[in-house]
């Protein structure tokens, strides 16, 4: 399991969509907006681009690489035909680089990310012709024909292209990540006190600081230091939440209108953050360090997983509100 890969699917969406529910805009801010040079829509522009080839992802080309690691290569080391076979993102090898392109043709520069860009289109080009040939391949059970010696001459091959896919790949989630940090901390310290917007904001920075923390504590749960980690940014995205509540419950007052907020998606977040953290304290995970990636099965590996679960509905929630 590639934890990064986990959070960033999550995490690079949000920082644009910071209105709260009913919240109407200052004057100031409208007029603002309103007089954005071209530059700043572009990059905009641009960004929103680099974050719709990260989160139109489902399974990552970490992941991909990882599961034809230990799923397929057993499989071709006999001489036997395989009994399966499967090559994930097909579909997206050729979508992404040019998604990816048309992001680099923007004429603004966003430094965090255009370089991990550039090399992450250029080595899924060097993967498309041999993933396609393997994709067909699949479909067609080739491997039945031929009793898989075709994969097995294209497999080693493949496997460094998509390799070099998913280093690059992660460089280029880095890159998104930071230049997101960095929109959603200017948000909240720019937003004004007190406010839905505010508080709408210190949950979603909060939120990406806590799935940072949870990325060290699911990869090394007896450690101290990074449960102290977890459970401060944790408080901190429940303080926020608590404040998001009583502004929309006001506005809800106000406007006769119902609306939660997404908070029951926050509070299970909220819920299972804690329960996690309590089984952390109880020693659930003791001797469980580490090396995730190499798990097919553990309580630790689950953790991970039911936590990115109940993430990815808040981040789901803010950015598409009911209300």
């Amino acid at each position: 399991m590639n934890l990064r890969m986990m959070f960033a699917a999550t995490l690079v969406a949000a920082s644009v969509l910071l209105a709260g529910c009913g919240d109407k805009k200052p004057e100031a801010t409208a007029s603002a907006e309103a007089g954005q040079s071209a530059a700043e829509q572009l990059q905009i522009e641009k960004y929103n681009l680099y974050v719709e080839v990260a989160n139109s992802l489902t399974t990552s080309f970490s992941e991909a690489q990882e599961n034809y690691l230990t799923g397929q290569m057993p499989l071709l080391e006999g001489k036997e035909a395989p009994t399966s076979m499967r090559i994930e993102n097909d579909i997206w090898v050729d979508r992404s680089a040019k998604n990816l392109d048309t992001a680099l043709a923007i004429d603004t520069p966003i430094v965090e990310i255009d370089a991990a860009a550039k090399d992450f289109s250029a080595a899924l080009k060097t993967l498309s012709p041999l993933s396609h040939e393997l994709n067909n391949y699949a479909d067609s059970k080739g491997y039945l024909a031929d009793n898989g010696d075709r994969a097995r001459a294209l497999s080693k091959d493949y496997l460094a292209a998509l390799t070099l896919v998913a280093q690059k790949e992660q460089a280029f989630y880095k890159g998104l990540g930071d230049r997101d940090q960095a929109l959603t901390k200017e948000a909240f310290e720019k937003a004004p006190k007190d406010s839905a917007e505010y508080y709408r904001a210190g949950m979603i920075y909060y939120g990406k600081v806590n799935s940072s923390d949870a990325s060290e504590l699911f990869a090394t749960p007896n450690d101290a230091k990074a449960l102290e980690a977890f459970e401060k940014s944790l408080a901190q995205v429940a303080e926020t939440a608590d404040g998001w509540n009583k502004k929309i419950t006001e506005q809800s007052a106000k406007s006769g209108k119902s609306c939660s907020g997404g908070m029951l998606e926050i509070n299970d977040f909220i819920g299972q953050s804690r329960s996690l953290i309590k089984d952390v304290k109880d020693g659930k995970y003791q001797g469980e360090e580490t090396q995730m990636a190499r798990m097919t099965h553990s309580t630790i590996r689950d953790a991970a997983m039911r936590y990115n679960s109940k993430y990815s509905k808040v981040i789901d929630r803010f950015n598409y509100p009911l209300c």
